[in-house]
């Protein structure tokens, strides 16, 4: 689904570099952490992370790329079982609200900085945006689909997610009450129809 084979090409030191990132920012958060923090939690000389990144926030922006690339596998993985574009749509979302907050560097976009380098500089990076449009590709199945409809698609599908993730709802919903919310919300939307079981207001042609 996704371009293993360039994630396989990351040398161990500069992984060792994009975990330590990760590490120094849950531990200080966004503002407090220094390039010279990064390179000591990753055990390696200054010089050394400037052989790969000219600077601080380029480090942390590779290092969520590339924690973003390991979660859209996990995701393909989990939404392959299923049959339909429709379903799934409604189970890649409930499986990123269920697992983000626990990943150990995706769930720092609940922090108000690193949510807006996500937005700005990682989702929205043409890597970011790759990863985004193969998803849905994956999601959809359907060669109809242009790459610049499954850019516009992946970008409203992200910002759909990232909202429920960061904003509280007022109402408690189970998964399938969550279910039904996201097939008349979002099916639509991306030019899916809603399953007759969820469509409550009884729309569908």
């Amino acid at each position: 689904m996704l371009n293993a084979e360039d994630k396989a090409r990351i040398p161990a030191t500069q992984q060792q570099i994009l975990d330590a990132a990760i590490s120094c920012v849950q531990r200080w958060g966004m503002e407090r952490v220094t390039l010279n923090d990064i390179a000591y939690e990753a055990r390696v000389a200054r010089s050394t992370v400037y052989s790969y990144y000219s600077n601080r926030d380029e480090v942390i922006r590779s290092a969520l790329l590339s924690s973003a690339y390991g979660f859209g596998e996990k995701l393909a993985a989990h939404i392959a079982q299923f049959a339909t574009a429709q379903e799934r749509v409604m189970e890649a979302i409930i499986f990123a609200l269920k697992t983000l907050p626990d990943e150990p560097s995706l769930a720092l976009i609940s922090d108000s900085a690193l949510s807006q380098m996500v937005r700005e500089h990682t989702l929205t990076t043409p890597a970011g945006m790759d990863i985004g449009t193969a998803l849905f590709q994956f999601i959809l199945q359907d060669d109809r689909y242009t790459p610049e409809e499954l850019a516009e698609l992946s970008e409203f599908g992200i910002r759909f997610m990232l909202s429920l993730l960061t904003l509280e709802s007022p109402h408690q919903h189970s998964d399938d009450e969550l279910r039904g919310f996201i097939a008349r919300r979002l099916l639509p939307a991306i030019g899916l129809p809603i399953p007759s079981r969820y469509d409550c207001f009884g729309r569908q042609p």
